[in-house]
């Protein structure tokens, strides 16, 4: 367990090296401050504000998922494996006292971390500018709701983490990587359009899933479903992933 604490303290440290959290909380304050004036340009009466106000964290959740953060976490996960591949610095983590097995785990646990830290900034910034900015007056059941929307999509956009782990450890170019997860992601956006009843098991598509949570009353079974969905993604390309990094060539 030490030997993966210290792979993991090593990975988050590269990590934060290269300002990805930075940069998330740049893009996710611009999203924030677009999606606020837009409201108050739009700003019709006192019982319509109260409305936005309440719902003004869900409304930059849903943004902040289907465009800043799978592109970061897709940027993640590229230059945590292809990207040192190229660089040549991944013989440094393999000559380390640790198994292949915890470095990959250490990977994809930090960014896990980068995911969860990125999501409690922006859930942070937003609730502030409902509470400061549009005068909301919180509630013990809104803050519930809020922090469990946001907490339920650290793990679709950790699903998302991990199926791209695969190509990262398959591809040699990270462009590659890239864009090949971008015309993946495009083309299952497309595919759930057109076939509707895969759209509760895609990838893509359950980084809607918070919706659940705060769905009243709550839908266990279809959020069961789609919780077993996102276990046998993980669990599939996991393995995929991991048997290509430990067969593959320093």
């Amino acid at each position: 367990m030490r030997s993966f604490n210290a792979a993991l303290a090593n990975e988050v440290f590269k990590m934060t090296r290269k300002k990805k959290p930075v940069l998330i909380l740049i893009l996710s304050v611009v999203s924030i401050a677009m999606v606020l004036l837009i409201i108050l340009a739009l700003r019709g009466g006192l019982g319509i504000m109260g409305s936005t106000a309440a719902s003004f964290p869900i409304t930059v959740l849903s943004i902040v998922t289907n465009t800043i953060l799978p592109f970061f976490t897709t940027l993640a996960v590229i230059d945590a494996f292809t990207g040192e591949f190229s660089a040549d610095t991944m013989k440094i983590c393999i000559a380390k006292p640790v198994t292949r097995l915890k470095i990959y785990l250490a990977k994809l646990a930090s960014v896990g971390l980068l995911i969860l830290a990125s999501l409690l900034a922006v859930m942070i910034l937003s609730m502030a500018v409902s509470l400061l900015v549009l005068r909301l007056t919180p509630t013990l059941a809104w803050i519930t709701s809020i922090l469990a929307a946001y907490l339920a999509t650290v793990w679709p956009l950790f699903t998302l983490a991990v199926i791209v782990a695969w190509p990262a450890n398959v591809l040699k170019s990270s462009a590659g990587v890239f864009f090949l997860s971008l015309l993946a992601f495009l083309f299952l956006r497309v595919l759930a359009l057109v076939v509707t009843p895969l759209a509760g098991l895609m990838a893509t598509s359950l980084l809607d899933w918070y919706k659940l949570w705060i769905a009243r009353p709550v839908p266990i079974g279809t959020l069961l479903r789609q919780w077993l969905a996102q276990m046998a993604q993980i669990l599939i390309f996991f393995a995929l992933g991991f048997m290509r990094f430990d067969r593959r060539d320093l």
